[in-house]
């Protein structure tokens, strides 16, 4: 299978998911971020809560730098996909082959309560803690004092080099910037002050603080 038709069914899936269960969110965290053998290689995880918060599906994948076309470029992209449509399938929604049917998306409400096998939640809270313990590891140095619109791009890259993106970082300034101070998400990496937002990257968006 390949990445557009992995994505496309993914898509399908998430259509499925906007109206079937409209009060859930989906959110995305990087577990881990190493380099091997020169390439680099993410851990992605994707919850699925429910309207009281509750996460009821998740989902894990790995990419690594290279290992195909899309993953010259789009490793994290292509891990965040697979993560995500593996939490549709632990809802209900789809299997390996399609998408949900009227009898999944049925099978799949009555199953709210539950999340993926407890292997899963094991390795999830292990990579959770060992990514919290290498928080400190991470070179901002890219991000500098004197920041404009145009420098928005160089931010994003730098960041994506530790499997953050802003499927990540749009949930994350939503709980920080509660209050509506910023008008977006593009202001908000532009106008707060540096240390600050080196703060919120580590603890909003990688450390998943609430």
């Amino acid at each position: 299978m390949t990445y557009n038709e992995d994505y496309q069914k993914v898509a399908e899936r998430q259509a499925i998911f906007k109206k079937e269960f409209s009060t859930h969110k989906i959110t995305t965290h990087l577990l881990d971020t190493c380099v091997i053998d020169g390439k680099h290689q993410v851990i992605i995880k994707c919850e699925i809560l429910n309207g009281s918060g509750k996460v009821v599906a998740t989902g894990i994948a790995s990419e690594r730098e290279g290992t195909n076309n899309i993953n010259k470029t789009s490793w994290v992209e292509n891990a965040e996909t697979s993560a995500i449509g593996r939490a549709f399938r632990a809802l209900g929604i789809g299997d390996n082959e399609n998408y949900a049917s009227k009898e999944e998306v049925s099978n799949a409400k009555e199953k709210l309560g539950t999340v993926e096998k407890k292997e899963k939640v094991s390795k999830g809270k292990f990579l959770t803690e060992k990514a919290k313990k290498n928080t400190k590891k991470l070179d901002l140095s890219f991000i500098t004092d004197d920041r404009k619109v145009s420098d928005l791009k160089k931010i994003a890259d730098g960041l994506k080099m530790f499997g953050i993106t802003r499927l990540q970082l749009t949930p994350a300034f939503k709980r920080y910037d509660h209050e509506g101070k910023y008008k977006d998400l593009a202001e908000f990496m532009v106008t707060m002050p540096t240390e600050e937002l080196k703060t919120f990257i580590t603890e909003y968006v990688v450390n998943n603080k609430k």
